[in-house]
């Protein structure tokens, strides 16, 4: 779809997308950064209230107004089994780059540095059960909520293009931490990789479960491994 060919409902829904998406943001980012509203002492509790209100401001709030207010359905938000398999399949693939990147930095600032590794056991649990919970989040999101919603009733390019800038800032503290490792150069290409690629496999399968469950995987094996580091 051209940009001249849409009419002013899809605009609508274009400048909703965009605004429910930056209100949810700003939401995380203004309590803590200007009002200074003081985080519960401690990791986990920290962690806690961080994943419920992310998952409430950057994926049921999202969800629910795309549903209420564009008419779309759970299926036309990538969650649904069509596809399931090649989904799933894709997603493992490519997170499967991410992994390889990960473990070649296992001596890097985000390896060793990362709280997972000295937690007591059930902490290290816990802390892998939010990590996983907003790495999920992440994918619905950015492809179910942003790719999907704006494809719909905008230009694909268009759509790419405000998923993966959503993304980059959504990971720029885990490209400083790559940093030592692979370079800003690298870890900026590791990063839109991961973004770019994670579209091409929504917008083929249209279903973004296997990216969330390949995101989990990843944490899941990443907090394995950290666990047996030296």
């Amino acid at each position: 779809m051209r940009v001249a060919e849409m009419g002013q409902r899809d605009v609508n829904a274009v400048l909703g997308t965009l605004g429910v998406t930056l209100l949810g943001i700003l939401s995380l980012w203004f309590p803590t950064a200007v009002l200074n509203i003081p985080m519960p002492k401690g990791m986990v509790p920290s962690m806690a209230l961080t994943t419920a209100w992310q998952t409430i401001a950057l994926g049921v709030f999202p969800y629910v107004w795309a549903m209420r207010r564009l008419g779309m359905d759970l299926g036309d938000l990538g969650l649904s089994r069509r596809n399931l398999g090649w989904s799933v399949l894709l997603g493992c693939a490519l997170y499967t780059l991410a992994l390889v990147s990960f473990l070649h930095c296992s001596w890097g600032e985000m390896m060793r540095g990362n709280a997972v590794r000295t937690a007591p056991f059930g902490q290290a649990v816990v802390m892998c059960t939010f990590m996983s919970v907003i790495a999920a989040g992440t994918d619905l999101l950015t492809r179910g909520f942003i790719l999907l919603s704006l494809s719909r009733h905008g230009p694909v390019w268009f759509a790419i293009a405000v998923q993966n800038a959503t993304w980059y800032v959504g990971h720029i503290q885990e490209i400083g931490q790559l940093t030592d490792c692979l370079g800003v150069g690298g870890a900026t290409a590791l990063t839109l990789t991961l973004g770019i690629g994670g579209d091409m496999v929504v917008l083929r399968t249209r279903n973004v479960v296997g990216l969330c469950v390949a995101h989990v995987l990843l944490n899941v094996i990443l907090t394995t491994y950290l666990r047996t580091m030296m």
